[in-house]
């Protein structure tokens, strides 16, 4: 077999083995062994099947494929460069500008991007040749079918699923009884019980689910912590319900038996990142579980699975596209932009540039249909029953961030500027308030004039900008890093995403002052209790998997199937509106939709790769 190898294979062997090294090392701060070894094993592996393939060409199926995986090895490798001058203290949220900073750059900086872009264009174009050979050969035939297996799903082997799953969830039920009460949870219970006015900074909908509750338990003659109790054990049932239709919805898609479905019946219900979610009394659970039925749709429609005529149908995807709405603030942003996207497709279809996708227009139409009733919903209805607006500081976290960063390291500002950022916060007080990956501390700070906000906000944004472009590109690195880089040292999971919350259920006293009875039902069993369902939870890098998102996006543009990139595209602008407007560095309940949905993904690429003969090889026709 080595001598089948010519010098030239031998020699790029050697040189792609030695850049991956210097890539972990670089990337890293430090020489890690296990991912050195782990990043020349998938390459030397990569390489072996090129050359048993044949596939030495990287030929692409077009050009447009081609100039996308260059486009992407560069940012990517770009991201690293970036990431790998992040400086963090631990806790990131602590850190002031003296220990939260960007190091300098140097001419190294530019010979790792150049190599990396190579070896990342190298992989991409390994993949996309590999996938290449796995849709011509017969194992995928044979193991996804091209019918994808039958598109109906039956209700009763969702119920089962499901049952099984929260069963396994109702050990966090009755150790965190009646359910994880945050500083969120309380401003929704504080306006319920009329301690504050009704307020849609913590959107009204959910707030009105545990009003509703509260409300059904009080004519039994239970009190609010039963209330609670009952919003929590709903949620528990929808999560559960998700993750049943998810895991048989794969098995389904993937054209595989049911039974293989009972793994992901085991990964849901076993995990504890999950059963957490499910008693987790923030909007994100019931958010996250909307998206993910919203993506599971796209898909099908994309794949061509169910009758898209049927109003049923439609009434759902668009009941589900409003809670996704209504349940968390940048959710209108999500669904206005897959809007437009699936108006321009449908479009496109109608004038015979792609290939048809039939059931675009009535999408388009009921994703239209909920956008209106949204707005009508949040604007006059709101008002009607005396909502009040969110602030207008929740909106402009990260403009906010850049301008007091100019601030807090004296840059380059007019007196006009100067004499602004004084009335919002008093200039000498920025480098002490000023957190650069963490706005609360400024926003909420008692000298802080929010209202000042609204006198001339972005002129002065602007003005500063002209002045401080570098100053305000930091400023949004520091702010949003966790969501896109992942090569930060620390920044690759979070365990302590719920502890975040400061639930409500660990402090003593609060009860009384919450006016809900937090009670451990399984104190009786000792502390080991803790040790297997304590708040620290492992998840996968919020940064990992916005790239795994985008790599599957474009590896199914370049083999020339970009309408399978469509059920990805909710994911994908659910971390758009967090590049534009996220509070902190990262916190993964954020974006758990998309952790919780790359099962998703898998069947979405699977089925993207494989030729489907009721369509044309390419979506693309003219």
């Amino acid at each position: 077999m080595i001598r089948q190898f010519k010098f030239s294979d031998v020699a790029r062997a050697v040189l792609l083995v030695a850049a991956s090294i210097v890539t972990v090392t670089y990337c890293s701060g430090s020489f890690d062994l296990f991912p050195s070894v782990l990043a020349c094993v998938a390459i030397i592996a990569s390489l072996v099947c090129f050359n048993k393939l044949g596939c030495r060409d990287f030929a692409f199926p077009s050009l447009f494929g081609r100039v996308c995986c260059l486009v992407l090895s560069l940012v990517f490798s770009l991201v690293l460069v970036l990431g790998a001058h992040i400086v963090v203290a631990e806790p990131v949220i602590a850190g002031g500008i003296y220990e939260n900073y960007i190091e300098s750059y140097s001419a190294l900086d530019v010979v790792a991007f150049c190599v990396m872009s190579a070896l990342v264009f190298w992989v991409l174009s390994a993949l996309v040749q590999l996938s290449s050979c796995f849709c011509c050969c017969g194992y995928g035939e044979d193991t996804l079918r091209a019918d994808g297996g039958c598109s109906s799903i039956r209700v009763p082997s969702v119920a089962v699923r499901a049952l099984v799953i929260f069963l396994l969830y109702l050990p966090f039920f009755l150790r965190y009884c009646p359910g994880l009460f945050f500083g969120d949870t309380f401003s929704s219970f504080a306006q319920i019980m009329g301690w504050n006015p009704l307020s849609n900074h913590h959107p009204v909908a959910f707030t009105m689910m545990m009003a509703v509750c509260i409300k059904i338990v009080g004519l039994m003659g239970m009190g609010p912590s039963a209330g609670v109790a009952l919003l929590t054990v709903l949620q528990m049932a929808c999560v559960a319900s998700t993750f049943g239709y998810l895991s048989i919805w794969v098995s389904s898609r993937l054209g595989v038996s049911s039974r293989w479905s009972w793994l992901l019946v085991a990964f849901f219900g076993l995990s504890r990142y999950c059963a957490l979610y499910s008693v987790a009394l923030w909007k994100d659970p019931l958010f996250s579980c909307c998206l993910i039925l919203v993506v599971t749709m796209l898909a099908d429609a994309v794949m061509g699975k169910g009758s898209w005529s049927s109003a049923l149908r439609l009434l759902v995807f668009g009941a589900l596209a409003l809670g996704v709405m209504l349940l968390r603030n940048n959710g209108l942003y999500i669904c206005a932009a897959l809007f437009v996207v699936l108006a321009i497709v449908a479009t496109l279809s109608r004038l015979g540039r792609i290939a048809p996708l039939e059931p675009a227009p009535r999408l388009a139409a009921s994703f239209g249909l909920a956008l209106v009733i949204c707005l009508v919903i949040t604007g006059p209805v709101y008002s009607a029953i005396g909502v009040v607006p969110s602030e207008a500081v929740e909106s402009v976290g990260i403009p906010l961030a850049q301008m007091a960063r100019v601030a807090a390291l004296d840059g380059d500002m007019t007196e006009s500027d100067r004499s602004y950022m004084n009335e919002l916060l008093p200039l000498d007080r920025y480098k002490e308030v000023y957190r650069p990956s963490f706005i609360d501390p400024l926003k909420w700070n008692e000298d802080f004039n929010a209202e000042h906000l609204e006198d001339g906000f972005w002129t002065h944004w602007a003005s500063m900008l002209s002045r401080n472009p570098s100053i305000y590109f930091e400023a949004w690195e520091l702010q949003t890093f966790g969501f896109w880089a992942p090569n930060v040292i620390g920044a690759d999971n979070l365990p302590e995403n719920f502890l975040m919350g400061a639930p409500y259920n660990l402090m003593a006293d609060t009860g009384a002052s919450a006016g809900v009875a937090f009670r451990n039902l399984l104190a009786s069993f000792g502390d080991g209790v803790d040790a297997a369902i304590g708040l620290n939870a492992w998840s996968i890098s919020g940064a990992v998997v916005f790239w795994l998102l985008v790599f599957s996006a474009v590896l199914l543009v370049s083999r020339g199937r970009p309408r399978f990139a469509l059920p990805l595209l909710p994911f994908l602008l659910l971390y758009g509106t967090l590049f534009i407007a996220s509070p902190i560095w990262y916190w993964p309940r954020y974006i758990v939709a998309a952790q919780f949905g790359l099962p998703v993904v898998l069947v979405v690429v699977a089925r993207g790769l494989l030729p489907d003969e009721r369509h044309s090889e390419s979506d693309v026709v003219g």
